[in-house]
Order: structure tokens, then sequence, then C-alpha cells
């Protein structure tokens, strides 16, 4: 007999929510099979089958569970799983799938904070006739119920929330500073152009931008690191590089893993999927997870310039701004028109210095302005199809 257990999803939570089975008492199940969703303050996700085996479940969704806890049991065979449950005189634990009493709603734990947020009462949420809570239902009650004076109010989302939590941790614990450098981007939008008729995907100066950041860990490594106290800076080992995405959910920042051994295709590719999931609301834990460098992507051609903040357990932020147009007078009073985009880089002042931070910049801004310098490997050739 193996034990189905509740794995840690981050260190966020000390609590989940067990929202449904994906699979059956009895059923034959091979590893990496989904078993069930559970939903983290954050995300939910699908917890996967490690072994082959035939299932028992212990507990009825939806239910409570922290991690460690046994939600399941996995047979060798369907005779020992039988004789299992023959053996058991246990009283069935409270939410175990023999129990059948009423009991009330579970609830999510970003409901749960914004029941008590708001001082909504159990029995409120209970004449939802819901199995389980979510944040939407909960702010689907808040907008039903009458305001005190008529006035309207506003509660952030989950994702909002999130935002909140970690840029109040950011201005509280980190001392950023921040630099900037204006780039001329048009040797940089000719070839994403070029890229994306070759390739077929759809690069544009994100998706260099990734690119580039994927390349300079090994000359940089203070910009990657991940701080372990305040004096201590564990260096990376390659480029994870966390992306902003919003589409009018709330800001998210999922993480392009590897960043420097992708194709652009591939950067191209993960990055849309990751906006279909922000739209969709379907963030998986891994999704946003493990990034040790930020790019903070302020597209409006409006923006000129954008000061990210430094994310907790990261040294540096990188912004980009919109392109705009502009003049340039030469020496003899002829005038050109360039594209240009200014790149910020906001940096945990106690691990990064002024010059480390201008050199960094520098190294941007020669990749983006070159495109040899950009080293973009090619997905059919698997070399590069820029020389260096």
């Amino acid at each position: 007999m193996i034990d189905i257990e509740v794995p840690k999803f981050n260190s966020n939570d000390t609590a989940y929510v067990l929202v449904e089975w994906l699979a059956e008492d009895g059923q034959q199940l091979k590893e990496g099979d989904p078993v069930a969703v559970i939903e983290t303050s954050k995300a939910a996700d699908e917890l996967a089958c490690e072994h082959d085996g035939v299932l028992q479940r212990l507990v009825a969704a939806p239910a409570d569970c922290g991690q460690g806890d046994v939600i399941a049991h996995l047979f060798a065979s369907e005779a020992d799983r039988q004789e299992f449950l023959a053996g058991r005189n246990e009283k069935p634990a409270p939410g175990s799938v023999d129990e059948a009493a009423e009991r009330l709603p579970t609830l999510t734990e970003p409901a749960r904070l914004l029941a008590e947020q708001h001082g909504i009462e159990p029995a409120a949420l209970a004449r939802l006739g819901l199995r389980v809570v979510r944040e939407a239902d909960v702010r689907r009650l808040l907008s039903e119920a009458p305001q005190d004076g008529g006035g309207r109010t506003h509660t952030p989302n989950r994702v909002q929330r999130a935002v909140a939590a970690a840029v109040s941790q950011s201005h509280r614990e980190i001392p950023a500073a921040f630099t900037a450098v204006v780039v001329t981007v048009d040797s940089a939008l000719a070839t994403a152009r070029e890229l994306s008729e070759r390739t077929g995907a759809l690069i544009g100066l994100p998706e260099l931008l990734v690119a580039v950041l994927g390349g300079l860990p090994g000359r940089f490594p203070l910009c990657y690191g991940t701080p372990t106290t305040e004096d201590t800076l564990l260096l990376p080992e390659a480029a994870h590089v966390g992306v902003t995405v919003d589409v009018g959910q709330g800001l998210s920042a999922p993480v392009v893993k590897n960043a420097g051994e992708r194709t652009l295709a591939d950067i191209s590719g993960l990055l849309m999927d990751y906006r279909i999931k922000a739209m969709r609301e379907a963030f998986q834990t891994d999704d946003l997870g493990g990034a040790n460098i930020l790019l903070s992507l302020n597209s409006d051609e409006d923006i000129l310039l954008a000061q990210p903040i430094v994310f907790p357990g990261q040294t540096c932020a990188v912004s980009l701004a919109g392109v705009r147009r502009e003049a340039v007078f030469a020496a003899d009073g002829t005038v050109t028109p360039r594209s240009v985009a200014v790149v910020g880089l906001a940096y945990d002042h106690r691990f990064v210095n002024g010059s480390t931070a201008v050199e960094f910049l520098k190294a941007v801004k020669e990749a983006l302005e070159s495109p040899a310098a950009l080293g973009v490997r090619d997905e059919e050739a698997g070399s590069d199809a820029v020389d260096r």
C-alpha cells in the first residue's frame, strides 16, 4: 500500500482545498495520471499519481487539507484494496468518503480571507448551496448585499492581493536603486520581423529581451542571485526569467525557465501560452515559481519610463517601456528618425552596485542594438542563426 500525500505547493500557504477527485475508487492508475485538483491561494493544481496502483480515496471532496495529509491509498491489486476495506473497523473520520452528514461548505483560502475581511457569517455562505465556496462566490454575495450610505466599494481580487503583498514586502525589506538606458531598437525590430516570418512565431521586443536576459547570468551572476540572508546570495546556475502578464485579471509573472537554452520560437510560444492562461485564470503553481530575475513589460507607446519593484527572493528587475519614434540631428543638420525604448533596471543595492547595474544595462543595449550580438538559436539547425 502506498500513501498519496498532499505535497507542498508553495511557501505562502499552510492550508489547501481538495476541490475535486479526478479518479474513482477502484480505478487502476498509472504513474503520471491526474488524481485530484488541489487549490492554493494562488492557483489550482492537478495532483498527479507517482506510482501505478488501484485507488482508494480516504477524503471526500471538497475538503480542507494540508501539506503531508494522506488523502488516498494505492494498492497493488483490487484484491488488496478489498482486503483493506474489509479490515477497516475505525469510525470514518470527518470529511471521509463514508461520511454522509450535512456540513458547512468548504472555503478556498482566498474565499475565507475575503469572507473574514467583510465579516460574512458561515451561515450566509451555507445559504449559497455550494459544496466549495470560491472567491468569486463571496464577491457575488457582497455585490448583492445593500451598502450603507449607498456608496460603492471595491475589494481587490486574489491576484491583485498577491501583488500587493509582494510590493509591500519589497518596499519594507529591499533597498532598491534604479538606472535606465535609451536603446535604439530599429535593428531589433527588423530582426524580430524577419524571424517571425521565417519561424512562424510571433516574435517582438519582449521575446528578444527574454533571450538576451537568458544569456547574461554568466557575466552578471549577482543580477540573477537569490538572497538567502541579508548578507548571503545564492548564485544562479541558469536564467529563469519572470515576465509580467496583465490581461485585465490582475498582474502575474509566469516564468520562462532556462531562458538561455530556449529558441526564440519556444520563448514566443511559451509567452503566448501564459497570456492564454492569464485570461482563463488557469496558471499552475509551477508556472509562477522559480524566477531569479523579473522582466516588467510596459508596452504602451505613451509610457516613457517604468520602474519595477524587485520581488522578494530576487536582486534585479528589468523594465521595458513603450517604443517611440524620435528625430536625431546629425552634425550637418540633417534629421534621421529612429525608434527607441527605455530599458530600466531596479536592483537590490545590498548586493548589486551602480557600476554593475550600468554594465548590465550596457550589455542589454548592445545586444538589442546589434542583431549579430543576439546569438539567436536557430530552431531547425539547433545552432546560432546570427553569429555572435
